[in-house]
């Protein structure tokens, strides 16, 4: 694959020979191929860089370099910069044929990119990305690249009944696929996936059901609850269809076909040690694990995707926590309003929280009060407290 692969990109630059003409600085580039780290990418080396090797450290260059070679001394680029560094495009047709190749072989590396299944249990390290190991794209994650400090909490959960572990799909070390994944026992969940911007258009679904399947079958599960459970469904059941169509076949489940996942939420907890919690000094924003809950025990929260009886919310990008116990409601609208907002007050003349919408001042009183006991007078344009009108 890797041979074929190379010669598209090869055969591509001897086709725009016939149409461009090359640039005085073709000749230095050598070993033109597929980049290793990026497999999206095209790699080469220079004739200057190659001597210089040879001068400054003693390597030789062998006429079939190694994968280690490539990774090591080459340089990646996108096809289009390295065409036109190539090429002389002196017309706006030879600039349209330039542009035309490009996208013709990065739609081939696209399609025939070839992934494997990865395991990282390292969340924190692998977020703020300070795992080398791994060539990071921009995939909408809002977490991604942020400090370590900002994932001490999944450093909590790795205990023998209860883990949480990023796993996900890489070609070379290019990570094109992630998700965390959350163990309880024996039970797990795989939470939102996240795919790289440039396959976010061809292959996101296609995507997102590779690493759901290979997830699922190793560790050998029955069912696994995801997140992305309605994308996964409808991709392996327009994926089944394409294939029965030809063999005529249109009832799923009289072949045996399940194209079941059960829930798009956890069925479970994750439990967290309440000091060690408290003693964080930054939070993650969760897409599922988002509500912290109190358990009726003094030494234990829970995480949890239902916000029932909620303490906190994981739901901020920037270390900060959402602390709902300090949040306050509005008597009259209900809407509710963090303690420190301008948008909400206490009434003493009512004894309770009212928002601005709902309240409106007193001038007698120097006080606001809600505007259901709020008596306007037409007279001298101020409101009353309505109960005073009544004493």
């Amino acid at each position: 694959m890797k041979t074929q692969k190379t010669n598209i990109i090869k055969d591509s630059i001897n086709y725009l020979k016939i149409f461009v003409p090359l640039s005085i600085k073709a000749s230095a580039f050598l070993h033109i191929g597929q980049a290793i780290t990026n497999p999206l990418k095209v790699s080469y080396i220079k004739k200057e860089k190659v001597l210089g090797l040879l001068e400054n450290i003693g390597f030789t260059l062998g006429k079939y370099p190694t994968r280690k070679d490539r990774e090591k001394y080459f340089t990646a680029t996108t096809i289009e910069k390295l065409l036109n560094e190539l090429f002389n495009p002196t017309t706006e047709d030879h600039s349209q044929k330039i542009q035309q190749v490009s996208e013709s072989i990065d739609k081939h590396l696209k399609q025939s990119i070839k992934t494997e299944l990865f395991f990282e249990k390292d969340v924190s390290g692998f977020y703020s990305q300070e795992l080398k190991t791994y060539s990071y794209n921009r995939n909408g994650s809002c977490m991604a690249g942020k400090p370590r400090s900002y994932f001490e909490l999944y450093d909590l959960i790795n205990e023998d009944e209860q883990q949480v572990q990023i796993v996900g799909l890489k070609s070379g070390g290019l990570v094109v696929a992630r998700a965390l994944l959350w163990k309880d026992n024996n039970v797990f969940y795989l939470d939102r996936i996240y795919i790289a911007d440039f396959l976010q258009n061809s292959s996101i679904e296609q995507l997102q059901t590779e690493l759901f399947l290979k997830v699922k079958r190793a560790y050998k599960l029955d069912n696994l609850n995801t997140f992305n459970r309605r994308h996964i469904i409808e991709h392996l059941k327009q994926t089944h269809k394409k294939k029965f169509e030809i063999l005529n076949i249109t009832d799923f489940k009289r072949n045996n076909i399940d194209f079941s996942i059960k829930y798009s939420y956890p069925t479970f907890e994750m439990e967290v040690d309440q000091d060690n919690f408290n003693n964080i000094g930054h939070y993650p924003y969760a897409d599922t694990f988002k509500y912290v809950i109190n358990t009726g025990s003094s030494l234990d929260f829970n995480l949890s995707s239902d916000d029932d009886e909620t303490k906190y919310i994981l739901d901020c990008t920037d270390g900060d926590i959402t602390n709902k116990e300090s949040d306050k409601e509005c008597m009259d609208c209900g809407g509710s309003y963090n303690e420190d907002d301008d948008e909400i007050h206490y009434s003493e003349l009512e004894d309770d929280y009212v928002c601005g919408d709902c309240s409106c001042y007193i001038e007698e009183r120097g006080e606001s009060c809600s505007r259901d006991n709020a008596t306007y007078n037409n007279y001298s344009g101020d409101y009353h407290y309505t109960n005073d009108l009544h004493n």
